[in-house]
């Protein structure tokens, strides 16, 4: 009876401390802060600067031509306006979902934009 007793309380205790070492970070939903610098001419899409989270940007995405200056893919057409302050999600694009550009302008690195709202 006492074995049982102790093997219930061992199960217990080690039940209890595996469920007290989950994480409690909150992972926001939109990471990072960009704003809109309009609308590039060599693809037809629009150039966002990202202002807050750039380090990490960089480290998923790569560096640019222009500090913290991408190209959203994705971008929704109702964020596409210059200037506006936005929150968002993003990742790195398909190589083979990228689309093509005439090349004639500064050439930065694309970014695939996950989710989007107006900050």
């Amino acid at each position: 009876m006492k074995n049982r007793l102790y093997f219930i309380l061992s199960i217990f205790l080690v039940g209890l401390i595996v469920s007290s070492c989950q994480e409690d970070t909150i992972i926001s939903e939109f990471p990072y802060e960009a704003e809109v610098i309009g609308e590039n001419a060599d693809c037809g899409l629009y150039t966002i600067k990202i202002t807050q989270g750039a380090e990490k940007v960089k480290s998923i995405i790569g560096t640019t031509a222009q500090e913290d200056t991408y190209i959203a893919k994705n971008l929704p057409k109702n964020l596409e306006i210059d200037g506006l302050k936005l929150r968002l999600d993003i990742r790195k694009p398909e190589s083979n979902k990228l689309g093509a550009c005439t090349l004639l302008g500064p050439s930065y690195t694309w970014v695939f934009v996950i989710k989007a709202e107006k900050k």
